[in-house]
């Protein structure tokens, strides 16, 4: 397993998922006299974790982001490798993947994240390199949920996308010119969807390998919807058919 640097997260809901979810933290740095941080304080406390409260300007030069008070040093968050992928395809009947093939802005990663675990996403996968990094930033636009959804770096997409066919899971790209619609594709239960970057989309070499290609059908003028919306309109419609 590989590990990212140790680094900040900020925010009621991030940090008290991180609690939630035994998250090793080294220390919380919360704002002083905060009545509306007494729930998450009493968290800490039970936990036995290092606290220390300090003024707002504290906590403004530790982030200039919206902290709301509180704000965590946490140890690395791991991440799985291929092999781990590939031992935990052997354990279940049913599995729903997502691949985000090129989606490098961080907001837009905790937000597909948030997505997928409100939508039961078994695992995310992405690349070592052209992707968004995991840091405070994507774990407070995923509201904590990126503690709660295993994510799998791989070298290379294809690498993962191979290795799922060799386990029977079906491979469904997404694009504005997909070839079905996706109110009209039937879902299996071991399914991988293939999210791409707004500006690009799923990459064509990728795209070859689907089994096949979906699209969200629109009505509007902008042809086009942001990646994590588009991620939660497709999540939304694989869970309605397989609940």
């Amino acid at each position: 397993m590989n590990s990212e640097k140790d680094f900040l997260i900020y925010g009621k809901r991030a940090v008290y998922e991180a609690i939630e979810n035994n998250v090793e933290i080294d220390k919380v740095f919360l704002q002083k006299k905060n009545s509306y941080l007494d729930n998450i304080k009493s968290k800490i406390h039970k936990k036995n974790i290092q606290i220390s409260f300090v003024p707002v300007e504290k906590l403004n030069r530790l982030t200039k982001n919206n902290h709301q008070g509180v704000v965590a040093i946490i140890s690395p968050i791991s991440t799985l490798s291929i092999d781990d992928l590939e031992a935990k395809l052997k354990t279940k009947k049913s599995f729903l993947i997502l691949i985000l093939d090129g989606i490098t802005d961080t907001k837009n990663f905790g937000a597909i994240v948030r997505s997928a675990e409100c939508f039961d996403v078994n695992m995310i996968i992405i690349s070592k390199s052209g992707s968004s990094s995991i840091n405070g930033e994507t774990i407070k636009s995923s509201s904590g949920a990126i503690f709660n959804v295993p994510i799998c770096k791989v070298n290379h997409i294809k690498d993962a996308i191979f290795l799922l066919k060799e386990n029977e899971i079906d491979i469904i790209g997404t694009s504005d010119k997909g070839s079905l619609s996706l109110y009209k594709h039937q879902f299996s239960l071991k399914t991988a969807l293939i999210i791409g970057s707004e500006g690009k989309g799923v990459s064509k070499s990728v795209l070859s390998l689907c089994n096949e290609v979906v699209g969200i059908e629109m009505k509007g003028n902008i042809s086009s919807l942001n990646a994590s919306v588009a991620t939660g309109i497709f999540l939304s419609e694989l869970r309605r058919q397989l609940n």
